[in-house]
């Protein structure tokens, strides 16, 4: 009776105990998005939320909205930001916000602005290799031409056509490319916790699991980073059966959205819930070092996918779009359109080959 009483008793402690862990380490995987809330305001402001920086941003969405690159309207836009005294900086500042928003899953990641002296060491240790591998995977895709084998290959099986439509942040002020670099990062961080989430289900210590998930997340966002580069261009991918048009840009998003996205949620919520079940090495047998160790490498992750921005991106990300283009056009030869609204009716234009585009720097200096 004794020995049955204290079982219970022992066994009720340990479903505390192990509550109590479970609800930490649920507090500090949610610790990001409660110093995003915050951050996300602070950002809202630094960008402008006065009558007039309104006024301005009203201007360039109506822009925008016309589906006409900002560069036509330069002028026009200097204009309206001199009538309401706002400085150049703050007209980058707004249209980079609209053209590349910064959302919560952004925000998430500017703690590790503070925590960097804590993490950049590891940061390092991944980047060194990681820039050799890079440049062999854009010699494969791109020199080598698979990449453009691969978007005839879908054209083939999806029957779309392949077409030109100018981007809309062609002509936007300088900050533009810094926000461009933000809003792409948090896939590239995202990929490096999912790469560990997925590793850490193998039978291995810590340090092989760090290991081995450093050498599959170098190569997969290596491989990921070049083809981003790659389709952050001019070229869309025209659905006449259904109707739509996808920049590749964004059909590689999408394809990568459901990994990074709910795929990543689930995997969290099942290595929190069941991790004692699944990890086989003590030390991260614990929901609270699991959490610890979610923070420190999506802290890290954000490090490596701040220097692939500077190092690869900024550098090589013109260089391996304008390559990948110019493949397209002698695949395909096809045709520069623009995609206009106005007054309600919708315009899908014939401009030009795009090769002729390419070929006067991608500069649309026709009427519109």
């Amino acid at each position: 009776m004794t020995a049955s009483l204290l079982s219970m008793i022992w066994s009720a402690y340990y479903v505390v105990e192990s509550l109590e862990s479970l609800f930490t380490a649920f507090l500090i995987l949610l610790s990001p998005v409660i110093l995003a809330l915050p951050v996300s305001f602070a950002w809202r402001w630094w960008v402008g939320m006065e009558p007039e920086q309104e006024y301005y941003r009203e201007k360039v969405r109506t822009v925008l909205d016309s589906g006409i690159p900002i560069r036509k309207y330069r002028g026009q836009l200097d204009a309206e930001a001199r009538k309401v005294h706002l400085n150049s900086d703050r007209q980058a500042r707004i249209e980079s916000d609209l053209l590349h928003p910064l959302r919560l899953q952004h925000f998430l990641l500017f703690p590790s602005l503070i925590v960097w002296p804590l993490v950049g060491l590891f940061a390092a240790i991944i980047t060194l290799p990681m820039m050799p591998v890079l440049r062999l995977l854009e010699w494969i895709l791109i020199e080598k031409s698979v990449l453009s084998w691969f978007a005839r290959l879908v054209q083939k099986l999806t029957r779309w056509e392949i077409v030109g439509i100018p981007r809309l942040d062609d002509g936007a002020k300088e900050l533009d490319r810094v926000l461009a670099s933000i809003h792409r990062m948090p896939i590239t961080v995202f990929l490096g916790l999912f790469t560990y989430l997925i590793i850490s289900y193998m039978p291995l210590n810590v340090k092989n699991i760090m290991l081995v998930s450093a050498i599959v997340y170098i190569f997969l966002v290596s491989f990921i980073s070049v083809i981003r580069a790659a389709t952050a261009s001019a070229l869309v991918f025209a659905d006449p059966t259904n109707r739509k048009l996808i920049p590749m840009d964004t059909f590689v998003e999408n394809a990568l959205g459901p990994w990074v996205g709910v795929g990543l949620l689930f995997l969290l919520s099942r290595q929190l819930m069941y991790g004692g079940q699944i990890r086989t090495d003590p030390a991260l047998a614990d929901p609270v070092a699991f959490s610890i160790s979610v923070l420190l490498v999506l802290y890290t992750a954000t490090i490596i996918g701040i220097t692939v921005e500077l190092s690869f991106f900024r550098l090589r990300g013109s260089s391996v779009r304008k390559s990948f283009q110019r493949q397209i056009v002698d695949i395909f030869n096809p045709t520069l359109y623009l995609f206009t609204r106005h007054k309600g009716s919708l315009h899908i234009s014939p401009v030009m080959p795009l090769s002729e585009w390419l070929d006067g720097d991608e500069k649309l200096d026709k009427e519109i």
